[in-house]
């Protein structure tokens, strides 16, 4: 179908003449002419009565019209759409991750993003590991923040490890436990804890850790958010088990302290990306964030003690 064609036949219903119509295409008139007959003969639709050597729209011509207008339309859009799109790619960053994660290490990064004066804008959403996987695969997002390991193998993704961060006990910050440098699973096993539902990617890591050991602690409390986790221990509902990532942003005076195993264990958190080009804005998130911890690392020392940048 010849887009030119279909141009002159809307500029002829809007001009109500051939030669005006074939002067906003920088046409000549018999080219604009011939132009409206093969469009005829490809439709097979008479689209104008020729009268008095005027042209008017016959009721086929009419029903066409009013039907491609808006496809017509949105052609024109087309050059606008395609730099809004350039603009966009350019400009804004998608981000997919679990909640702990978001207000761990996205947020501080955005904040790192703005001091170093980026201009950007961006979407941080929240969703399950299989979609954070299944969706940056799909270019959804241009990246997603998960701990390893990538539980869909047969999703082509590209997986950059970007830190580890050390596996210990959130306690109230008035428990016994809290006043030692580090806690061993033993302890735990015989305090109330709080976890994931069991299926739950840090319900396996901690049934797997416990079981190790021959322990079997009562998880007396069940969540499916880890957030709600950190948030019950605050209110000194019991303890739990989780890394350093997932404990969250504990600032001095907070209600609830992270003490690492006496055995070391650490878990790896990796951005995620789709195979191919990676987003300029992506990699600069990613810098970002590197910055962001180290420079929490300098001024928090049992935060550096639990976090290693790779």
């Amino acid at each position: 179908m010849n887009l030119r064609a279909l141009r002159l036949f809307r500029e002829i219903v809007l001009t109500g003449s051939l030669k005006n119509a074939a002067r906003r295409m920088n046409s000549s008139t018999s080219a604009a002419s011939r132009l409206i007959v093969n469009l005829e003969q490809e439709l097979n639709l008479t689209l104008f009565s020729r009268n008095l050597r005027r042209l008017e729209l016959t009721e086929d011509g009419d029903l066409f019209y009013r039907q491609i207008l808006h496809t017509l339309d949105g052609l024109d859009e087309i050059p606008t759409l395609a730099k809004d799109i350039g603009r966009r790619a350019r400009s804004w960053l998608s981000v997919v991750t679990a909640a702990p994660v978001a207000s761990g290490l996205v947020a501080p990064a955005l904040e790192q993003m703005m001091r170093d004066g980026a201009e950007f804008s961006c979407s941080v959403s929240v969703e399950t590991r299989f979609d954070i996987e299944s969706k940056v695969a799909a270019r959804g997002y241009n990246l997603g923040l998960i701990s390893l390991p990538v539980e869909n193998s047969i999703i082509a993704l590209d997986t950059v490890p970007i830190l580890r961060a050390r596996v210990g006990a959130i306690l109230p910050r008035d428990h016994p436990l809290a006043t030692q440098d580090v806690v061993s699973l033993e302890q735990l096993a015989n305090e109330p804890v709080i976890g994931l539902r069991a299926g739950q990617r840090w319900r396996d890591r901690a049934d797997e850790l416990f079981g190790r050991t021959g322990l079997h602690p009562k998880f007396w409390i069940e969540t499916n958010a880890t957030p709600l986790v950190v948030s019950m221990v605050r209110a000194s509902l019991g303890v739990s088990l989780i890394d350093r990532v997932c404990a969250g942003l504990l600032e001095q005076g907070d209600t609830a302290v992270f003490r690492p195993l006496d055995e070391p264990h650490w878990v790896t958190y990796a951005s995620l990306h789709p195979q191919g080009t990676r987003l300029a804005l992506a990699e600069r998130f990613l810098d970002a964030l590197t910055v962001s911890i180290e420079a929490r690392c300098t001024t928090d020392a049992e935060y550096a003690r639990d976090i290693e940048v790779l």
